[in-house]
């Protein structure tokens, strides 16, 4: 995993393991994992984790922290976990050069990343455009496909169905998208989001004013995935400046 996606691990985790509610099957699977992430060498000009507390080589959350210093890795263990990975034998012990190495390799991929993003205000700017008018421009390119929330590794919507199978019942849950018209659409025909309007403002709020409110962290690691592969090129990071331009 890459230090953003470990991070996004962390915000997972403050809505289904919190205090007052636990999901015993994310935790059990939470718990029998590993954690492996690497640092990002070259991080990409989509890429805006220093936006969010994190960066190319943010260890938070990781067990096993491996650095690319050309022909090996350099592995440092961070947890309990990670010591058991290194005592398997398959490392051998790092060298003062390799170090250096690793330090030099973080040090050059900080230096490629782009200005923080300004979020001083945000959530406050958020809390009154509930009724703005902003949100009637933002959403008329997006073409509802999903793909940034399906990318997101913070986005957890999801959806529970019933499935029969050789005369058997299972019920399972699926990630869905709150970008999808279907997502709230009710029994009795009533959709409380039923345009792009409002789901690109729930979309937003939940990130990066609701989140905030319920947890005190903006739910975003800065990954950078939706920037690219949004087919229409509705770049998150110019929502959040026009937002707070506007």
């Amino acid at each position: 995993a890459r230090p953003c996606d470990v991070r996004a691990l962390g915000l997972l985790d403050l809505v289904f393991d919190a205090p007052d509610y636990k999901d015993l099957y994310y935790i059990n699977k939470r718990e029998k994992t590993t954690i492996v992430a690497l640092g990002c060498n070259s991080p990409l000009s989509t890429c805006f984790c220093t936006s969010f507390e994190g960066g190319p080589f943010t260890k938070e959350g990781a067990d096993l922290f491996l650095t690319d210093i050309g022909d090996w890795y350099l592995a440092e263990a961070l947890t309990p976990k990670g010591e058991r990975l290194l005592d398997e034998e398959l490392f051998q012990e790092a060298t003062k050069a390799d170090v250096r190495a690793a330090a030099k390799v973080e040090k050059e991929a900080l230096a490629k990343m782009a200005p923080p993003l300004e979020l001083d205000g945000l959530k406050e700017k958020l809390d009154t455009m509930i009724d703005s008018p902003f949100w009637d421009r933002l959403h008329e390119k997006c073409l509802g496909c999903g793909v940034c929330t399906f990318l997101c590794p913070t986005c957890h919507c999801f959806d529970i169905v019933d499935e029969a199978l050789n005369s058997k019942g299972e019920r399972v849950r699926n990630w869905d998208s709150c970008m999808f018209p279907i997502y709230t659409l009710e029994a009795s025909g009533h959709n409380p989001r039923p345009s792009g309007r409002e789901r690109w403002r729930q979309r937003l709020m939940h990130k990066f004013d609701y989140f905030v409110t319920n947890y005190g962290r903006f739910l975003c690691v800065g990954c950078g995935r939706c920037v690219i592969n949004c087919p229409v090129n509705l770049d998150i990071r110019k929502v959040i400046a026009d937002v707070m331009a506007f």
